[in-house]
């Protein structure tokens, strides 16, 4: 969307982006989101830092509005905008009848706004949405800032946001919402909107909202390691069907430094016992409290669900270099009858090309990660894509990011082409594990 908070997010999103300028626009979003606050009494800082990707899976729904059905119509494998364009965890949730059927719509200025459904565990809080109509300018205009309201009370909050235009009239979407209050097992929620991009309405609806029958475990770890000047605490892993969420504390002598160590920002895999780090889905801060002259904040880092083998946790800090500079682009054929094919990216490794193998419409794509860093299950933080004789990028729309098929081998879908194939990737600089300041979390 186009608020403030969501530009480390959406610059992310953006595969194409170098390693260079996706670093500056991370530290500006930051700065951004420091900076514009509605409520000043306590601040959220968005670390939108993980490329959301729409999961598409066919599963039952209880419930469908007129407006879903007409938005099915044209989609017709789908049941429900979570399992459209939410996460993996939103598709579980909803395969597993725990999200709540709203239907509630809205129209103002010739734009129809449906609330569909809502899930929350205690976890997360998400709610999905189609939007139907266009402006002035033949345009789908974007859902702008939200107020929300607890039991008649409003809450400061962050959001994070995924979704995908269908046709010409409309657009489905998913806001997972961050509030710095602890809500209750359930409540009334009240949601105003007053901005559909440079279009002003009125658009409120009051919903009721009940935590998801399956429970969430709670395991605590209060653990503390210090790196340079930075002190992490690791408060507690809470794990529940729709994703895991980890919860840290983090001190720093100024504001200005938070996670930040020289020219580095200190980022946190979540690994299971075999090392794979678990998908990282978005993550948040609240508060710069001051305390003993130091400034703390909160940060929760919201990852994959897991599954139900895995009997240990481990937080392990990272460092990402920042202001490095525009990368070295690298491009290298792509020959099918000589593969495998090693691509040396410098620091990071190498990214070994297996196979690639013809569809009808598209090319699939499977490639190993010869690295020691455990890239998540999206391969963020590092890129690669295919382009035509003619230059065009092949990434696909509907499947726009890889996706880990066993530990360190992923598979990515392409459009489909004839003729050369070019493989696009950068040089990486290392992103260094900080192995002596990890934290083990045993979940038996």
């Amino acid at each position: 969307m186009n608020e403030p908070r969501h530009e480390v997010k959406q610059a992310i999103e953006k595969i194409e982006v170098p390693e260079g300028k996706l670093d500056q626009a991370i530290l500006k979003g930051i700065g951004k989101a420091k900076d514009q606050q509605k409520r000043p009494s306590r601040k959220i800082y968005p670390f939108f830092i993980a490329a959301t990707a729409a999961v598409f899976l066919t599963a039952g729904s209880a419930f469908v509005s007129p407006a879903m059905a007409r938005m099915l119509s044209s989609v017709p494998v789908f049941d429900s905008i979570f399992e459209f364009a939410g996460d993996l965890g939103l598709v579980i949730a909803s395969e597993r009848g725990l999200s709540q059927g709203i239907g509630q719509t809205v129209t103002d200025q010739g734009i129809s706004l449906t609330i569909e459904d809502v899930y929350y565990d205690g976890t997360r809080l998400s709610l999905s949405y189609l939007q139907e109509g266009i402006d002035e300018k033949g345009r789908i205009d974007q859902l702008g800032e939200l107020q929300l309201f607890v039991d008649g009370k409003e809450i400061n909050f962050g959001d994070s946001r995924t979704g995908k235009q269908l046709g010409d009239t409309q657009y489905a979407g998913v806001i997972n919402i961050h509030s710095v209050e602890s809500l209750p097992d359930s409540f009334e929620l009240k949601i105003g909107a007053r901005h559909i991009s440079d279009v002003s309405g009125s658009w409120n609806f009051t919903i009721p909202v009940k935590k998801a029958k399956e429970a969430v475990k709670t395991i605590s770890s209060g653990e503390t390691v210090t790196y340079e000047d930075q002190i992490i605490t690791v408060k507690d892993v809470k794990i529940g069907p729709a994703g895991t969420k980890l919860s840290l504390s983090i001190s720093a002598p100024d504001a200005s430094s938070f996670m930040m160590v020289d020219d580095h920002l200190i980022q946190f895999n979540l690994l299971d016992e075999q090392g794979n780090a678990l998908t990282l889905l978005d993550a948040y801060g609240t508060g710069d409290d001051l305390k003993d002259g130091r400034h703390i904040i909160e940060m929760e880092f919201r990852y994959e669900p897991l599954s139900d083998d895995v009997k240990a946790l481990t937080v392990s800090p990272y460092l990402m270099p920042v202001n490095t500079g525009a990368p070295v682009k690298i491009e290298q054929e792509l020959l099918p009858d000589h593969l495998p094919l090693t691509v040396d990216q410098g620091e990071m490794g190498s990214i070994i090309v297996h196979s690639i193998r013809h569809g009808d419409d598209r090319m699939v794509l499977t490639f190993e990660s010869d690295s020691e860093f455990p890239f998540d299950g999206y391969f963020q933080y590092n890129t690669l894509w295919l382009e035509d004789e003619a230059g065009n990028n092949l990434t696909s729309s509907k499947k726009a990011l890889p996706e880990r098929i066993r530990p360190n081998i992923y598979e990515q879908e392409f459009k489909k082409a004839d003729g050369p194939l070019t493989l696009v990737t950068f040089e990486m600089h290392e992103l260094k594990m900080l192995k002596e300041y990890e934290v083990s979390i045993p979940l038996r």
